[in-house]
């Protein structure tokens, strides 16, 4: 019988009981029998006699009888079980690919024949197994007795296949989704710890990986980092309401919603079989399963193509597409991929042509791995009379049109000409055409030539962005309603995407539209005389000339390089310019190693300077020196830094553009540009048009934007910084240096559909005091201050404030260091000083109750680096962790604190940390230890003076530790399982001891 904590009152077993609601086997697991849970030993993931079982009643011959026996289907298990790969990703990869393609033994006819290890027609599933356990243990390789085995809350089988892994945690922590994915990354080797400290095997079928909680669950994959985590807020095909009856209550809350929608026996099969795939990124392979707005958007769409009236039914239009509009960054041309996949499941629906138009070259490579799933080839149309050859053709295919969208390539301004396409080309009603981007203006017409050619066709329109409220009345008459919709705001409430923090030229006194050329020389030239202004200024009279001009730009790329090495550089993230013409873009190239040049020189020159500074008298100095003090730490990085253009080309171009514009270098820079600063040295791209839309680069966290954008050209170039990286990455930046009118160049769009799209850095300042004040009040209400630290830590003590002082302090930080670099971080209120101060008082309070959640490192790099600094000057290094109570300076390290409280304290929270660490060595020993901690500290309450000097003499014992005694047994080695069989017996130590060795 599981124990009865809260974990498993209000997580587990409720996990348990929907998961049998729905068609599941469980099983109750065992820590030390094996054979509880079908295996031989705790060593074994999957369970071989009833995937044997399966393996058997799911291939059957064409009378549909098992065609397979015993040594046919040991070699298939013995496929599964040696994948031959040493890294984890690998290893699932090459799992996913076995499962989902099957495995080839030799038959009795001596021909290789497929054998598959789950069934995915959706008409026999129930040929499948399923079944949970529950507290699931697996031993390491290294593992030995009952020492380093890992036990999952739940782990879900699917013909003896551990697809699913889950991590309950209780409702009364803090944070129980976050501590539960630290579980699941350490129990599959996923936490960078120099030590393995998981069973990687168990791992190595993995489908998804749940954090669970009371109201709560959200998923990822092999991988994923806490980030990648997301919750699943649909339950398609199954009504919410009908699953809420089912479970006997009036709404479901996320934990019930993720597991009615992912992990309903058919649901599951259907993510993995339609839904799961791997993409290359960077270097780094990346496992991805759908999200629910997209499973969603698949099977309504499915509903309409099966149910609705065709053109002939109807009378006038075909009723079976629409569109669906997905917001950028939420994953929408894996979209397109998943509809086609499933598409070519349902027999019905096989006898479909499929036709892609879109412009976007990677969706290509997805679609060409989806026609080697789906067992068909990919008809590539690169123009279009390839296209129409190919629509011409009766029957099935997949097509794929590549459309230019621009005369010259993708940098030209002038628009291409549609070629016609002939009239009724194909009549078929069994043509589904896809087209990306549905709601570019300049596409109607290919989409008319499109719906004239293939006049009894399905269309379904995809778009990343609103449509406009003029164009609204077209396009829903092109492709008919809306299928799905999942708006900016929506994804970010999901952290699907990331909110977009706009720093426009206005924010800095400056111009907007672009117009006020004399604003703008002001403020790019704000170290030159007016005089000099007026000279520089008299040379420009046009705006091309002012957008392509040198002078402008280097004084604009130095402007730049400065803001990315102060707000961007820290956190290892990249930057995008999009510049006016591709000769600005080709200058911007040169300007930054110019501009790069000089910081280098600059900071050489000054580090012995710079070096001697104390960091509180660098914070009264001004702010060219402040940003080279930032920078010195960053030195080497800036040297290495390299900036690259991506134009297209033309036939006059110089010669010296060519490393620019040939395509092979352009994918050479694209995926150095999409590798960490740390494995490549590419952080600044410059383009005109090119890769503002399609462009997925995570690492990219900053848009330069010195060109005019509006509309939907606008929406997608800012989207380029909206993809979710990692928990450093909080937020995208779009700075302005061109002087756009976001809200006018926005104002086409119905309110309710850009909701969300961006906000005004000057938004944040009323934010910024808010959050200040509150972590202050905390204080303050308290009757400190935070010039006391002593007091402050003190009144830390009470675990309750500890958490709202956490929880506080971040949110100050986090809107901090979107500040920062600007003048109001420090003035006219220094915000600065006030964090230093707040930073010293968490390490302190870290440090001294041995509290992990505080530590420091949650904060950004920029605001962290301000905290350490001050830290150190106080005496502390940061990064050393709390003196440890069996260290010979420990006793001298208490004695420091001036207050008998803190003394008290340290010695209190050192030992707990003591006794957690070690418990596991002699649970026995290390009970008592506690206990009797427990007895000095309710004994003597509030008498200070005692309670130290009882902590004292007890830190003492601890530290002597464990002597041998008449048992004659070594302290270390032995006594622990001695004290363990003491529990359990009524003998005395000693005779049992000479009973038992």
């Amino acid at each position: 019988m599981p124990q009865q904590t809260p974990e498993y009152i209000h997580v587990e077993l409720p996990i348990v009981q929907q998961l049998t609601s729905m068609g599941w086997q469980y099983i109750e697991g065992d820590w030390d029998n094996a054979e509880v849970t079908e295996r031989e030993n705790f060593k074994q993931v999957l369970l071989t006699e009833r995937l044997k079982a399966a393996i058997k009643r799911i291939n059957l011959d064409n009378n549909g009888n098992p065609w397979l026996d015993d040594l046919q289907v040991q070699a298939a298990v013995s496929q599964l079980e040696r994948l031959g790969a040493n890294r984890l990703m690998e290893a699932n990869q090459a799992a996913t690919e076995l499962l989902l393609k099957g495995t080839t033994v030799l038959g009795q006819d001596g021909k290789q024949h497929t054998v598959h290890f789950i069934e995915f027609d959706p008409e026999h599933c129930d040929r499948n197994d399923f079944l949970a356990i529950n507290q699931y243990r697996v031993d390491p390789p290294w593992a030995t007795g009952n020492r380093g085995f890992i036990v999952p809350d739940m782990v879900l089988l699917v013909n003896g296949i551990p697809l699913v892994v889950i991590e309950c945690k209780s409702p009364n922590l803090d944070n129980p989704i976050t501590e539960a994915i630290q579980d699941l990354l350490k129990y599959s080797n996923q936490r960078g710890s120099s030590q393995p400290e998981g069973a990687e095997k168990l791992f190595y079928y993995n489908l998804l990986m749940i954090a669970a909680s009371r109201g709560r669950a959200t998923a990822g994959t092999i991988g994923a980092n806490y980030e990648h985590y997301v919750d699943w807020k649909d339950t398609i095909p199954s009504p919410q309401a009908e699953i809420a009856v089912q479970l006997g209550v009036s709404e479901l809350n996320f934990r019930q919603t993720l597991i009615a929608g992912m992990l309903k026996p058919a649901n599951l099969i259907d993510i993995f079989h339609n839904f799961t795939l791997f993409k290359t990124s960077g270097g780094h392979t990346i496992k991805i399963v759908p999200r629910y707005q997209q499973y969603r958007a698949v099977y309504k769409a499915l509903y309409q193509l099966q149910h609705n009236q065709t053109r002939a039914e109807h009378g006038t239009d075909d009723q079976r597409g629409g569109i669906i509009w997905h917001t950028q960054g939420s994953g929408k041309s894996l979209t397109m991929v998943y509809l086609i996949r499933k598409i070519r499941t349902i027999p019905e629906l096989r006898r479909f042509k499929i036709v892609v138009v879109t412009d976007r070259r990677d969706l290509e490579k997805q679609l060409a791995d989806t026609a080697v799933l789906t067992g068909e080839p990919l008809q590539k149309a690169k123009n279009v009379k390839k296209l129409e050859q190919y629509l011409q053709q009766p029957g099935a295919g997949l097509v794929f049109g590549m459309i230019q969208k621009f005369k010259g390539g993708e940098d030209s301004d002038e628009e291409a000409e549609i070629e016609p396409i002939p009239k009724n080309l194909n009549p078929s009603e069994n043509i589904l055409v896809l087209i990306d981007e549905a709601h570019r203006s300049h596409a109607k017409t290919l989409h008319t030539n499109l719906l004239e050619a293939l006049p009894n066709c399905v269309r379904i329109g995809f778009t990343g962005t609103p449509i406009v409220k003029a164009a609204k009345k077209t396009t829903l008459q092109i492709f008919g309603s809306f299928i799905d919709e999942y708006n900016i705001r929506q994804s970010q409430e999901d952290k699907v995407t990331l909110p977009i923090v706009y720093e426009g030229l206005e924010a800095r006194g400056t111009v907007t539209q672009g117009d006020d050329l004399d604003k703008l020389f002001e403020i790019i030239f704000a170290d030159k005389t007016p005089e000099e202004r007026a000279q520089i200024k008299a040379k420009y009279a046009t705006k091309t000339q002012v957008g392509e001009a040198r002078e402008l730009i280097k004084a604009k790329a130095k402007s730049m390089l400065r803001h990315y090495i102060e707000r961007i550089l820290a956190g290892g993230f990249k930057a995008q310019v999009v510049a006016s013409t591709r000769l600005a873009a080709v200058r911007y190239q040169e300007a930054f190693v110019e501009a790069q040049r000089e910081i280098v020189q600059q900071l050489e020159h000054r580090t012995p300077l710079l070096q001697s500074l104390d960091t509180e008298i660098l914070e009264s100095l001004d702010a060219e020196t402040r940003f080279f003090a930032q920078a010195l730490p960053h030195l080497e990085i800036i040297r290495k830094l390299e900036f690259a253009a991506i134009i297209s080309g033309d036939k006059g171009d110089d010669g010296s553009w060519k490393k620019w514009t040939d395509k092979s270098q352009q994918e050479i820079n694209i995926e150095k540009f999409k590798k960490s600063l740390d494995q490549d040295n590419l952080g600044i791209l410059i383009v005109k048009n090119m890769l503002l839309t399609g462009f997925d680069a995570p690492l990219e966290q900053v848009l330069y934007l010195d060109r005019s954008l509006k509309e939907y050209e606008l929406l997608q170039a800012i989207a380029r910084v909206n993809r979710v990286y990692n928990d450093k990455k909080t937020e995208g930046l779009v700075v302005d240096y061109y002087g756009v009118d976001i809200a006018a160049a926005l104002s086409v769009y119905e309110n309710i559909d850009t909701e969300s799209a961006w906000f005004d850095i000057r938004a944040e300042l009323p934010k910024l005091r808010d959050r200040h004040q509150r972590v202050i009040a905390l204080f303050t209400k308290n009757g400190c201050t935070i010039d006391d630290v002593d007091a402050c830590v003190d009144l830390l003590l009470d675990e309750r404030l500890r958490v709202e002082f956490n929880e506080c302090f971040q949110d100050f930080l986090n809107t901090l260091d979107t500040i920062l670099p600007r003048s109001e971080a420090r003035q006219p209120y220094n915000f600065v000083r006030d964090a230093k101060k707040l930073g010293f008082i968490k390490k302190a309070v870290a440090d001294l109750y041995r509290d992990e959640k505080l530590n420091i490192i949650s904060a950004k790099e920029k605001v962290r680096a301000l905290i350490d600094q001050y830290i150190e000057s106080q005496g502390i290094d940061p990064k050393v962790p709390p003196i440890d109570i069996m260290s010979l300076d420990f006793k001298t390290h208490v004695q420091r604190h001036r207050s008998i409280k803190a003394q008290a304290a340290e010695m209190e929270f050192a030992a707990r940390h003591h006794i957690s660490v070690n418990y596991e060595e002699d649970p026995v020993y290390y009970k008592n230890l506690s206990e009797k901690l427990t007895d000095i500290l309710e004994s003597l309450a509030d008498n200070w003076e005692e309670k130290v000097e009882a902590l004292r003499k007890y830190i003492e014992q601890i530290q002597a530790g464990r002597t041998t005694d008449e048992t004659g047994l070594d302290p270390k080695t032995q006594m622990p399982f001695l004290n363990i069989l003491g529990e359990y017996s009524q003998k005395e130590l000693p005779e049992l001891a000479q009973t038992t060795v």
